[in-house]
């Protein structure tokens, strides 16, 4: 059951200036935060230390915000989620629908700062993570098998000339996380 740090901000944007910008008017209201340049790589940073807020912009590489989101949404459904973006207005599905959502401007820096306090104060000082199983697999045939991440939620293969053993590990393309996964070879 990992602590939430409810001063926390991750704030996950490709512009760097941006992400100092809103540091900065974060840490004058006393948050600390944590920068992720695009969603793969705020994926990896929510490893190591979960916020009591995430802020996201929407249009980055690799993973973008809608994707982040919905990863987020998936995994972390008790963080609340601040999107932001400085392009056209997005209409989010139901389930990944942010918490709140603000165009890149300075004018709107108090009520973002705001937003961002009501949020924190919300978010739980705990949050049940669910234990991470091994995929299970059958193999029948020749080639790869399918995984799924279960950090970035993204699908990948792995040869079936890499499987070793019945019990084991694959890396994910895509964020690198360790992908636990059990083969179960047909009965003869």
């Amino acid at each position: 059951m990992p602590e939430v740090c409810k001063n926390c901000v991750l704030l996950v944007d490709d512009d760097p200036s941006i992400r100092a910008l809103l540091a900065w008017q974060l840490a004058k209201a006393g948050f600390e935060t944590i920068h992720a340049e695009d969603g793969i790589d705020a994926v990896v940073k929510l490893r190591d230390a979960l916020p009591g807020v995430i802020v996201s912009d929407l249009q980055m590489p690799r993973m973008a915000g809608l994707e982040f989101i919905g990863v987020v949404r998936r995994r972390f459904p008790a963080i609340p989620v601040v999107a932001i973006t400085g392009g056209i207005r997005v209409e989010f599905p139901e389930e990944i629908k942010p918490d709140r959502y603000f165009d890149k401007s300075i004018r709107l820096f108090p009520d973002f700062v705001r937003a961002v306090d009501e949020l924190a104060q919300k978010t739980p000082d705990h949050i049940d993570l669910p234990e991470v199983i091994p995929s299970r697999i059958c193999l029948g045939g020749a080639g790869g098998i399918a995984l799924t991440c279960t950090d970035c939620l993204r699908s990948f293969e792995v040869a079936t000339t890499e499987i070793r053993t019945a019990e084991q590990t694959a890396a994910c393309p895509h964020c690198e996380a360790c992908v636990p996964f059990l083969i179960e070879r047909p009965a003869a």
